[in-house]
Parts: C-alpha cells; structure tokens; sequence
C-alpha cells in the first residue's frame, strides 16, 4: 500500500516534468483559402510565449498578433531550431534569436512571397502613420 502511495504521489511530477519538453503552439487567428494548407508554420526554439507580447515596430500591435492574425502564421514554440514553413510546404531557416529580430525576418520573408506580398501590402496600409 506505501509503495502505491508513493507511485500515486510521483506520477504528476513526472507528467509534468515530461510536458515542459513539448512543442507549445499559439495558433494563426486567421487561415487562408489559397493553399491545401491554411497557414504558415513558424517554428521557434524560444520557450517563452511571453517575449512574443513585445510591440512590433511603432504599432500598438504585439509581435504574435503580427504574425498570427496579419500573416496567417502559427507559432510553435520551443522547437529544435527557427524554422518558418510556408502554406505550400517549403522551409526557410530563420537566423535570428530573439523575438523581435525574429518577427523582422519573418515578416520580410513573407513580404516576397506571392500570397504574402498582398498581406504585407494590406498589412502596411492599415498600419500607416
């Protein structure tokens, strides 16, 4: 009965312990009708979804709703490496290492592609000054 108890009392820990290592996804807020694929994939090896509450640039605009709502781009967190997959499957090795550099390139990446000229396009105008 005491080596139950104590089985009982460690199994949570464990659990626990093991999730931390997953992959945590903050899904794209909007999907596209354009591809099979609804929406691009960032992945990144920051943990923290915090970091992503920063604001873009001069907007009132937090650095996830940039990438999630005006580029229709999920973010998974803590991956192996920075990684964004496009809508057609193709993936581009990101370099930067912070949150903020990581939006810019993400952002300009997407800006040359052909669906995600308009977005920028459109994601420029409503953010004018």
């Amino acid at each position: 009965m005491k080596k139950l108890i104590l089985l009982l009392l460690f199994i949570p820990i464990i659990s626990f312990g093991q999730s931390t290592d997953q992959e945590i996804e903050l899904t794209a807020l909007r999907l596209s009708d354009n591809f099979s694929k609804q929406h691009r994939v960032l992945k990144t090896t920051i943990s923290d979804k915090s970091l992503f509450q920063q604001y873009y640039n001069n907007t009132n605009l937090t650095l996830d709703y940039v990438i999630r709502y005006h580029f229709y781009t999920s973010i998974n967190l803590n991956s192996e490496k920075n990684q964004l997959i496009s809508m057609d499957g193709t993936k581009f090795n990101l370099s930067s290492k912070n949150a903020v550099d990581l939006t810019d390139e993400v952002v300009s990446l997407i800006s040359k592609m052909y669906l995600g000229k308009k977005e920028f396009k459109e994601f420029k105008e409503l953010n004018k000054k």
